[in-house]
């Protein structure tokens, strides 16, 4: 077991000999709120996806499952890309699909490349949060949609690791920024669930999914 400040630190960036352990603690604490997600952005054929922070690519395949989809998912772990680009090759994925390196707070996908993004329990981890999403509105073609699932400030503050190093937005501060960065309608819905968190514990988890729409 990781201590909390190691957790936190590995939950923003895994890396050395947890970060396996790590990818597949988050994908089972994330998972329905992954599907969730997905289901929420409902990717339509020949629709290219970005994806900011997936780990090692586990939902990837639910992202790709309509005809023609392409994927690209920006990750900050060089662990993570080359688990997840060995994960699209076993699915058979890698023709239309794959992970590179990168970082959120300096996005460079590319303008008006994409008709949808995702980013599933990521944005405490941009200190720059209407920048981050000022460059997905970049990346995204008029109309585009950006689906942003996370944690209810409240729920998040009762986890012990988000004390280290991460940034922890209520829903109307999400919902400005989007705003302010050329995302003028959006639609919101919740997600409960009762788990087991990162750290191990059972909690009630509180989480919000916002849908937008590029201007």
């Amino acid at each position: 077991m990781l201590d909390i400040p190691t957790l936190a630190a590995q939950l923003r960036h895994p890396h050395g000999d947890a970060a396996m352990a790590v990818a597949e603690s988050m994908n089972r604490s994330n998972g329905a709120l992954n599907r969730a997600a997905i289901a929420l952005l409902a990717v339509q054929a020949n629709e290219h996806i970005l994806e900011v922070g997936p780990g090692n690519a586990a939902f990837a395949p639910l992202l790709l499952a309509a005809p023609g989809s392409r994927y690209l998912g920006v990750e900050l772990s060089s662990e993570m890309v080359r688990a997840g680009n060995a994960l699209l090759r076993g699915n058979g994925l890698s023709g239309r699909a794959q992970l590179q390196a990168g970082d959120a707070q300096a996005l460079a996908v590319g303008n008006a490349r994409f008709d949808a993004a995702l980013a599933v329990n990521t944005l405490y981890f941009w200190p720059d949060l209407p920048g981050v999403l000022a460059r997905l509105a970049t990346a995204l073609r008029p109309g585009g949609r950006l689906c942003l699932a996370f944690g209810d400030a409240a729920f998040m503050r009762s986890l012990p690791f988000t004390a280290h190093g991460f940034h922890l937005y209520e829903r109307a501060r999400v919902e400005h920024a989007l705003h302010a960065s050329g995302f003028p309608a959006w639609i919101h819905r919740t997600h409960a669930e009762t788990g087991t968190s990162n750290d191990g514990r059972r909690v009630d988890k509180q989480f919000h999914l916002l849908l937008a729409r590029r201007g």
